[in-house]
């Protein structure tokens, strides 16, 4: 017999309509669930027959302003089907319907019902490889011990020996010593003490749920039919027939999504709870016909939740993440523009950053800068070098130079030279054209984008331009007066400005450092060559609270905003 969705409800309270409209399905229902075996967290529970099957409907304390749970009932791995989770329970979109109970369990029925029935015809097989990781962590053996993964630049097409590190709670996994070296150096300020030998093995395809391995045995059949060398990694990790190991399995999903997942190797415990002595696991496997493969079968394994620690996996594709993590940017400024633009470049995976600054930090600066009391009276360009490898401890190489870019340029021509992309974020004509200067030097073939802000922070702009064609210079005059600014007028800064008190904040900072960031990146993705003029304003609140006005010039030349400010882009030219 079908479910029938539809049943009229009894009138009521939310309880008793839904216990009328589960009694109203006749047959199909098979009864409340028991308040002892309720599954965590739901308050009420009924059963229900559909196709042979057994399903559950549960409810929190928060129904009807949640959703209505369904769940597979006796569900198990080998019987595993795309979105049901290890307790059976489904993987919905459905939403509360606060107005009505009894509607909001209908629509809950409804998505469960075809997600079974299209699982039936196998359309969702496919997901089990490209969403890899979330069931490998739906099946993992134990939740206390988590697998951490700093790929490698091949990414999970590599076999290859990684280096973990293995602390309370979790193991972190390095594609080399020198990866593992500074990665712990930027998260803990020491070397780690000591690296475990891990394979990370690249197999093709990957399985599906009900061929994860629960046993040794299981993970070198695996290896072994489906990677090209992965089982000598596996004999050589049994070299010293270790107490506890750490494997890592690796594909790629149809997508070309990488995914990792890890596994633990131990000894089994002898009859006093201890690990077997290594005599005794190792006791007659010569006169095997195999002896690696028999000595890694008589190791158990525990399946473990896996993730990634590289910056940026989930926002750009993985071509982009590795050109952005190879690229070398050099940011002039580490004021309170300059601080926000290292940082979001950070975040967005660029690992080579020098920062140039030769100032300290003062009190003025904490309300609007990246670093905050604890680095006052320190240098700007290296604490932030500093605070960025501690919240980034994945990323290569950022340091901090204490000197004026022109001392930069004259100390350390070469990496200069080498940079993929400066950006300028002084406001200083002066340093711009300094800037300008070395770009345009015989050997250099980087780029360079230039930020600064307007009075009040009402307007920002961000320009890219090139080592040949366009220059900044074009858009000053040799004062280096600006030839285009947004705004006109406004109030005088206050006397102590750069003392007690500053124009402007961290709310009208954000919309430049976004933009100066955002252009960047554009260029180090290729999607922007320059030249290229991008300019953000405020609303006209913000021009109002200050006593400014959008200069005639501006709307001449770029046309005139609305109320709501926003964003303006065009070629970097002048009449």
């Amino acid at each position: 017999m079908s479910l029938q969705l539809k049943a009229t409800p009894a009138a009521g309270s939310t309880a008793q309509g839904l216990d009328a409209w589960f009694i109203g399905l006749g047959d199909d229902f098979l009864g409340r669930v028991p308040a002892d075996s309720l599954r965590p967290g739901m308050v009420e529970g009924w059963r229900l027959r559909w196709r042979e099957r057994e399903l559950e409907v549960g409810v929190d304390a928060d129904f009807p302003y949640s959703a209505a749970r369904v769940y597979l009932v006796g569900f198990a791995r080998e019987q595993a089907q795309p979105h049901i989770e290890k307790d059976g329970k489904l993987c919905l979109g459905s939403k509360a319907v606060p107005s009505d109970a009894v509607r909001t369990v209908q629509v809950a029925l409804a998505e469960a019902l075809q997600l079974l029935t299209e699982n039936e015809t196998r359309q969702h097989d496919e997901d089990f490889r490209e969403d890899f990781g979330a069931y490998w962590l739906t099946w993992a053996d134990r939740r206390d011990l988590l697998i951490e993964v700093l790929p490698d630049l091949g990414g999970a097409r590599k076999t290859t020996l990684a280096r973990g590190v293995r602390t309370e709670g979790r193991v972190f996994i390095f594609p080399s010593k020198d990866k593992a070296g500074k990665f712990w150096a930027n998260l803990t300020g020491n070397a780690p003490k000591r690296l475990k030998e891990t394979p990370l093995i690249s197999i093709d395809p990957l399985p599906a749920p009900g061929r994860y391995p629960d046993t040794a045995a299981e993970v070198w059949e695996l290896v072994h039919t489906r990677s090209q060398g992965g089982t000598d990694l596996l004999a050589r990790l049994m070299a010293n027939t270790p107490m506890e190991a750490f494997v890592v399995l690796a594909g790629i999903a149809p997508s070309g999504r990488e995914h990792y997942s890890g596994l633990r190797i131990r000894r089994p415990l002898d009859g006093s709870g201890y690990p077997i002595k290594r005599r005794a696991i190792r006791e007659g496997i010569e006169r095997t016909e195999d002896p690696r493969r028999t000595l890694f079968e008589r190791f158990e394994i525990e399946r473990l939740p896996t993730d990634r620690l590289d910056a940026g996996s989930t926002r750009l594709p993985e071509g982009v993440q590795r050109e952005m993590s190879a690229a070398k940017v050099v940011v002039i400024g580490c004021g309170a523009l300059g601080s926000g633009v290292a940082r979001m470049l950070a975040q967005a995976g660029v690992e080579h950053l020098s920062l140039v600054d030769p100032e300290k930090l003062g009190w003025e600066n904490i309300r609007r800068h990246e670093l905050g009391g604890r680095a006052v009276g320190h240098a700007k360009a290296e604490a932030l070098a500093d605070s960025i490898r501690a919240a980034l401890p994945m990323v290569g190489f950022v340091k901090g130079y204490q000197m004026t870019f022109a001392a930069f340029a004259r100390e350390h021509h070469e990496s200069l030279r080498q940079a993929d992309l400066i950006v300028s974020c002084t406001g200083e004509w002066a340093a711009d054209a300094s800037v300008e200067l070395a770009l345009r030097q015989p050997g250099h073939t980087g780029a360079a984008v230039y930020g600064w802000m307007e009075a009040h922070a009402l307007a920002a702009h961000a320009v890219l331009v090139g080592s040949h064609g366009a220059r900044l210079a074009d858009g000053f005059d040799e004062d280096g007066k600006f030839r285009l600014p947004v705004v006109a007028g406004g109030k005088p800064p206050p006397p102590e400005c750069g003392g007690a008190s500053t124009t402007f904040g961290a709310v009208e900072l954000a919309h430049a450092q976004g933009l100066v960031a955002r252009l960047a990146i554009d260029s180090l993705r290729k999607l922007e060559t320059g030249p290229v003029w991008r300019s953000w304003l405020a609303d006209a609140t913000a021009f109002n609270e200050a006593e400014a006005r959008i200069a005639p010039d501006w709307v001449a030349a770029r046309g005139d905003p609305d109320d709501g400010g926003g964003l303006f882009s065009g070629e970097w030219t002048f009449p």
